[in-house]
């Protein structure tokens, strides 16, 4: 029974990081039960079958999957190989990197061929197809932070297929909690790769004021990257010319060299 009150005790962890973090970190803890011989055999079927409802989440345990799916032989422990198989064509299109691994278990038994034929269906599907871009958007307006969070990590992940959400995302830069502001950065930044709005500079630039150093940093990098567009944030960089760490201080005055000054006022002529 041991294995399974490990299962427990992982399942029930709260996430006290951030939610992407808290995904890969509860991925990872899973994806160790499966491949660990030492837990009974069915707190492994478990830790598969659980990763497998995760989904996409669990793709950090994609590689613990595949190892174990490689490990094993013919029909050794066949309802660990199925529950496993089966997980990795739930992750979807972020577990294609198993499709070897999934190709050399092939002709083992009559239900691991079943259960190959539906993940490598649903893998190449995930390519394809894309998730539901508008239950994610709705996601957006969850009163859960964390849900916001997982939106905006799966709508980045669509890129440009989850176009359709960017006046969601830009509604999400005004979020109050951090983390979803800074996800609906992250997400509109590769949705719309060529669009730089007012609404996403003022977000950034909002790290710009922030206690924490390192995302007063990030944001002065990031606003340096995009050049002009960045122009509605210069007084903002400006102020760090006096911020008390150096490395932010250095970060503002190579963004403010790459903002071109706004042009000068057209002369007026008197007629």
């Amino acid at each position: 029974m041991r294995g399974l009150f490990v299962l427990a005790a992982l399942c029930a962890v709260a996430p006290a990081v951030r939610a992407d973090e808290a995904d890969d970190a509860l991925a990872k803890k899973l994806g160790a039960v499966v491949r660990d011989p030492r837990h009974l055999l069915q707190a492994r079927v478990e830790a598969a079958n659980t990763l497998g409802k995760l989904g996409p989440l669990a793709s950090a345990a994609t590689g613990d999957l595949a190892a174990v799916l490689e490990r094993l032989r013919g029909r050794e422990q066949e309802p660990l190989q199925e529950a496993v198989i089966d997980a990795l064509g739930q992750i979807g299109g972020r577990a294609r990197v198993t499709l070897p691994a999934l190709a050399r278990a092939a002709n083992r038994s009559t239900d691991i061929d079943a259960a190959l034929r539906r993940a490598r269906e649903s893998i190449l599907a995930a390519q394809e197809v894309p998730r539901d871009v508008e239950l994610l958007a709705q996601q957006l307006l969850s009163r859960d932070a964390s849900t916001r969070v997982r939106a905006t990590k799966a709508l980045a992940d669509l890129g440009v297929l989850a176009r359709g959400a960017a006046p969601a995302l830009t509604l999400t830069l005004r979020d109050p909690d951090d983390d979803v502001r800074r996800g609906a950065i992250a997400a509109l930044r590769v949705v719309q790769p060529n669009e730089v709005s007012e609404a996403l500079v003022r977000a950034i630039a909002s790290d710009l004021r922030s206690p924490d150093a390192n995302a007063r940093l990030i944001a002065a990098r990031t606003l340096g990257t995009l050049g002009a567009p960045a122009a509605a944030a210069v007084l903002d960089l400006d102020a760090l010319r006096n911020d008390p760490d150096p490395d932010v201080r250095r970060a503002a005055v190579v963004a403010l060299n790459r903002i071109p000054p706004p042009p000068p006022p057209a002369a007026v002529t008197n007629p």
